[in-house]
């Protein structure tokens, strides 16, 4: 496709850049994309590989035109097998399709990213996307099995195991995810499902500053339950997002824990119970635990609120992912905050508190 005004929707993804391609190709097939890539390679022409767009990052720009393989037409998710806990889906599949076909079966596919609901289990792989479930279950790296792909010569590959152990040779599974499809243009995956939780309790915490809140992380993550998802934000991020949340903030918040834990029906109190124990200390402000599952929505709306509310008021905010050590996160956050009063750049901080990733 080359009409102009066609080409000029693939010239941007969620980062609000943009450069229009030179042309658009909605491949529907390996074959094709193999051709693409051959040609592209042979006339020293530009690809990009695109999902849905969603990333925030400028991934998917065409910054210097070329092709766009657009893998939109490539969504069907191929097989889907209970037994071995597998589910074979083509790049364009959503997430969110992905989530939907395997709850069926009582299983899901942990990535979580916030665009789920959007993004293509191919921008997944390209990315190692995560989200909030990674702090359990690990990201995309740790949730295919195996792949087929192109590599940017047009050769077919096939990578990784139908199992869930596979010791022997080159991980290149591994590898090619988080990529960027800068070593190879996947066109089939094959994703590890989970059994999906019997139940989920949803706590949120509130400190008055940042270490108080990063003490309480170190507690959690050593104690023996795990949380699925453990999510910060600082200050400035909770009076961002006070008017806009359903639950309770109490003035004068330096940091706020979202906290969630899943397992059996039958552990739950237990488990709430040592995550409660663990979260309390000097600092803090309320604990609350969700009881019911609108509750549990409202804390999680306050999180997911953040990012609109944060594109609203900055529209060319720029998004900076970092990994500290837990034990760091304080100053981390205090050398950022020096960095914002001395250019005098507002800065909102928050993340999966769990690994450090703010």
């Amino acid at each position: 496709m080359t009409d102009p005004a066609e080409r000029w929707v693939y010239g941007y993804d969620n980062s609000r850049r943009h450069h229009p391609p030179d042309a658009v190709v909605y491949a529907t097939s390996h074959e094709q994309v193999a051709g693409v890539v051959r040609a592209c390679n042979e006339h020293e022409v530009a690809l990009v590989a695109r999902g849905r767009g969603t990333n925030t990052t400028g991934a998917a720009v065409p910054v210097r035109g070329g092709v766009v393989l657009s893998f939109e037409r490539m969504d069907r998710i191929v097989a889907l097998d209970p037994e071995n806990r597998a589910l074979r889906a083509e790049p364009g599949a959503l997430n969110q399709a992905v989530q939907d076909a395997a709850a069926g079966h009582g299983l899901f596919w942990p990535p979580d990213p916030t665009s789920a609901a959007y993004c293509t289990v191919g921008g997944n792989i390209a990315l190692n996307a995560g989200g909030p479930r990674a702090l359990k279950y690990g990201a995309t790296r740790e949730n295919v099995l195996g792949l087929s792909a192109v590599t940017g010569a047009g050769a077919t590959i096939r990578t990784g195991v139908y199992t869930t152990k596979g010791v022997v040779g080159y991980d290149l599974t591994r590898l090619i995810i988080g990529a960027e499809g800068t070593l190879a243009v996947v066109t089939e995956a094959t994703l590890k499902l989970t059994p999906l939780p019997e139940a989920r309790r949803t706590l949120q915490a509130v400190y008055g500053g940042v270490r108080a809140a990063a003490a309480a992380v170190t507690r959690i993550m050593a104690q023996p339950v795990t949380p699925c998802a453990l999510e910060f934000m600082d200050g400035a991020a909770i009076e961002m997002i006070r008017d806009h949340s359903k639950a309770e903030l109490p003035r004068g918040a330096g940091a706020l824990l979202l906290i969630e834990v899943d397992g059996q029906e039958a552990g739950m109190g237990a488990a709430v119970a040592a995550v409660s124990k663990a979260a309390r200390g000097d600092g803090l402000l309320d604990l609350v635990a969700a009881a019911t599952d609108a509750e549990a929505a409202a804390l999680w709306a306050t999180r997911r609120a953040l990012s609109p509310a944060l594109r609203t008021i900055a529209p060319n905010k720029l998004n900076e992912d970092v990994v500290v050590p837990v034990s760091r996160i304080p100053d981390l956050i205090a050398g950022l905050d020096a960095l914002s009063r001395e250019y005098g750049i507002p800065i909102v901080n928050f993340g999966h508190a769990g690994n450090g990733n703010i």
